[in-house]
């Protein structure tokens, strides 16, 4: 089976439609990753296959649950732009804010965005922490995404304070971490709900992924995110 064709019944596996232009996009993504992989180690999957079920399909699963009343999304700790490239190439009405700390992994996603047009990703080479201190960030998006990114006590600190009012958090885990109950006071301290956790399997490994919804009930103190390493070293 192609590549193409091995993404496309995927999509069919996890019932996501999208245009043929999109995923040649998409496609375009999946190989200039797999071309710069071979000299910059953005990932550890080297296997085209995998590559695709493991990071492109795995992040379509965040695509079920897009609203249209989304403008603004921040993905902290984006890697090699996972989720967030792969919704930015899908839904090019929000805005998309990528953030790594990372420098050889920011460069290949502003070659990406380059490469592909897109007119709504903005590549930030940054920590949360000072990134937040820039104007009009603070509580300035409608959606804010984590993948594997740190416990959720940590990244709940890094991430609630970009969130509007009413904002959302997807954070995608892995089954079984608990991660929840460690997160309980977190959670409390940036008045942030719990609201339910999705339940996906990928297509053909047939591996199980968790998606944390969120919600933002309150504006957060001015304090969060306290100053770099801290959040890291002293979780709420």
């Amino acid at each position: 089976m192609e590549l193409r064709e091995y993404f496309v019944e995927g999509l069919n596996i996890i019932g996501v439609e999208l245009t043929e232009e999109i995923i040649d996009r998409l496609m375009k993504y999946a190989e200039l990753l797999m071309e710069t992989n071979k000299h910059t180690n953005l990932t550890a999957i080297r296997d085209e296959k995998d590559l695709i079920e493991k990071h492109f399909l795995d992040s379509m699963l965040v695509q079920k649950l897009i609203r249209e009343d989304m403008t603004s999304a921040m993905d902290i700790g984006t890697g090699a732009g996972f989720p967030g490239m792969v919704l930015a190439i899908c839904n090019p009405q929000i805005r998309f804010t990528l953030m790594d700390s990372v420098g050889k992994k920011t460069k290949f996603l502003e070659m990406v965005r380059d490469d592909l047009g897109l007119t709504n990703v903005e590549v930030v080479n940054e920590r949360a922490e000072e990134y937040i201190k820039k104007d009009g960030r603070r509580e300035s998006y409608d959606l804010g995404l984590c993948r594997g990114v740190s416990k959720l006590n940590v990244i709940l600190e890094y991430m609630v304070p970009f969130l509007k009012v009413d904002g959302d958090f997807y954070a995608l885990k892995m089954e079984g971490t608990g991660e929840e109950l460690e997160a309980e006071n977190a959670l409390k301290v940036l008045s942030t709900e719990i609201l339910g956790t999705e339940v996906f399997h990928l297509p053909y490994c047939k591996d199980v992924r968790h998606i944390i919804r969120m919600k933002k009930r309150e504006k957060t103190d001015s304090k969060y995110p306290r100053r770099t390493g801290i959040p890291l070293k002293r979780p709420l």
